[in-house]
């Protein structure tokens, strides 16, 4: 009959296990070697067979049956053929005092749990902790995908020396500022991030660029395209003051000055934000388009 120590299973790649140490009600602890025979060295990169001595490493892994689990890692130091030199083996399975899947375990906690809980929870100091999270944060950042893309063309020097800025519009990070504002400095961007980031931008923003909305067409076809706000209200300000003066140049019959001084005086109001309207302003306006019913339409058209 097998003895008890075979039958334990902690279901890690290249681990095997030695002895069970402790079977207590509220721990275990388990002798584990690793399976692979060989370790690349990492001065010169040759791979090496030869050990030189072994170490013991406790490594904390998830808990088993809600016993607190302690594995104790034969670990190996080679010596390496080519260069001589002695180093420590590594493990995909481990990562530092912590086994792999615990810590992505912490971090998962972390998201629901202050750290204080999770320090309570598995038992662990509260700087191991903050430092893991603080580290799967930065590694998470750099490989996310933006899911809103913010795309602006800025001078670097008025009206000189114009460059492309990309950012991403959930985290607010530029992720890259290239030169010139044309299709070619959007399109090198698009082709160095690859079709798979490129699927996964699901709302671009930028101005109304005819060269940015051709790339933008070509690249991020299925994402939606939106016109900034800015330009927008910019477009439709200009529109207005053009028809505005259109209006206001005329000469209306048997009236002088030749043009319409109500008109005129409203240049300002005609651009206030309609939320920041008082009564007054709001009648000014009211008076303003009930004298010009026909004009502005007609002449909105020819814009």
């Amino acid at each position: 009959m097998a003895p008890d120590t075979m039958r334990v299973r902690l279901h890690l790649r290249l681990v095997r296990v030695v002895t069970v140490l402790v079977d207590a009600v509220d721990r275990l602890e388990v002798e584990v070697v690793s399976t692979q025979s060989w370790s690349r060295c990492p001065f010169c990169g040759f791979t090496t067979r030869t050990v030189h001595d072994r170490r013991r490493r406790r490594v904390r892994d998830l808990p088993v049956s809600g016993r607190l689990t302690t594995l104790v890692w034969i670990r190996r130091r080679f010596v390496c053929g080519n260069c001589d030199e002695r180093h420590l083996e590594t493990h995909v399975a481990f990562e530092g005092g912590l086994t792999r899947r615990l810590a992505r375990q912490l971090v998962t906690d972390a998201k629901d749990m202050s750290i204080r809980a999770v320090v309570r929870h598995h038992g662990l100091d509260w700087h191991l902790i903050q430092a893991l999270v603080t580290s799967w944060a930065a590694t998470v950042a750099e490989h996310r995908r933006s899911s809103v893309l913010l795309v602006d063309e800025t001078s670097m020097r008025k009206r000189h020396r114009y460059v492309t800025v990309l950012q991403d519009g959930d985290t607010g990070q530029i992720l890259a500022m290239v030169a010139h504002r044309n299709a070619a400095a959007l399109l090198a961007f698009f082709i160095e991030q690859g079709p798979k980031w490129c699927r996964g931008v699901k709302v671009v923003v930028s101005d109304g660029s005819k060269s940015y909305r051709s790339v933008i067409q070509v690249h991020l076809g299925g994402a939606r395209h939106v016109l900034d706000r800015f330009h927008v209200v910019r477009w439709f300000t200009d529109a207005l003051t053009l028809v505005r003066r259109d209006l206001q140049r005329r000469e209306p019959t048997g009236i002088k000055p030749a043009f319409d001084p109500a008109l005129f005086r409203a240049r300002f109001l005609l651009l206030k934000r309609a939320d920041t309207l008082n009564d007054d302003e709001q009648a000014r306006l009211d008076r303003l388009f009930d004298t010009h019913p026909s004009e502005s339409p007609r002449v909105l058209r020819r814009l």
